[in-house]
């Protein structure tokens, strides 16, 4: 270009226009575009645990747990094991049938053991005798659930260990479906479920009210006007 035609005011406009380029480019290059939306996978989703059917090998652990070697399941009886929420805490709990070991007998009738021993057979309110497990006897061990998994957790040490109540056609019965079975009738204060079986030639049911477990017959029951008592504790 020549000398005269490059006038200042030439030069002031490539300056600007330059700038104007070196800006563009600058903008252009921090701006990013978003990132695309990715939909959450399925398998992030939680997943709550589910509690199945109970297995005889952890039946088995749960009675370990409890009464160590000195209390084996009874394998001859039919059902074996049953659950169901006994006590009314929305917490399952494990029914078991079970029998002393052998040369254990004196281990399940320690002075202080960490199971409630109990007969539901006797009225508790006039006396609660002595009581001794013998040799040979079947019993039915209600470990009360803990924690999210129930009567599995290492924490279930809440145990009764019931005399005198393993009968026949042994099940589990709703308790809110046994109220309503029975409307009018006189029934037990049940806090939860109930087991009903056939029992010393009667058919009754295994439920638990004030801190303990009761049999109730049909035939003979008389309602009681509800008690506290002390509760045994995890």
């Amino acid at each position: 270009m020549p000398k005269h035609l490059f006038t200042p005011r030439i030069f002031t406009a490539l300056v600007l226009s330059f700038g104007a380029v070196s800006c563009s480019h600058t903008k252009t290059t921090l701006v990013e575009a978003p990132p695309a939306y990715q939909p959450p996978s399925s398998d992030a989703k939680l997943k709550l645990p589910t509690l199945g059917s109970a297995k005889l090998p952890e039946v088995q652990d749960a009675v370990r747990r409890i009464f160590k070697d000195s209390a084996l399941v009874d394998l001859n009886s039919q059902p074996t094991f049953f659950t169901g929420d006994f006590n009314g805490d929305d917490s399952q709990d494990l029914a078991v049938v079970v029998k002393p070991a052998a040369g254990k007998l004196a281990d399940l009738n320690e002075e202080y053991p960490s199971w409630l021993l109990r007969d539901p057979t006797i009225d508790t309110d006039t006396r609660r005798p002595a009581l001794n497990v013998t040799d040979q006897e079947t019993l039915l061990a209600i470990i009360h659930g803990f924690g999210d998994n129930n009567w599995r957790d290492p924490q279930a040490t809440q145990t009764f260990l019931l005399k005198n109540v393993v009968g026949s056609n042994m099940s589990v019965v709703n308790g809110k479906e046994f109220s309503a079975n029975n409307s009018g009738k006189k029934l037990p204060q049940a806090k939860g479920d109930l087991i009903g079986e056939d029992l010393h030639g009667t058919t009754g049911y295994l439920y638990f009210s004030s801190a303990n477990y009761s049999w109730y017959d049909p035939k003979t029951f008389k309602p009681k006007a509800p008690t506290t008592g002390m509760f045994h504790s995890r």
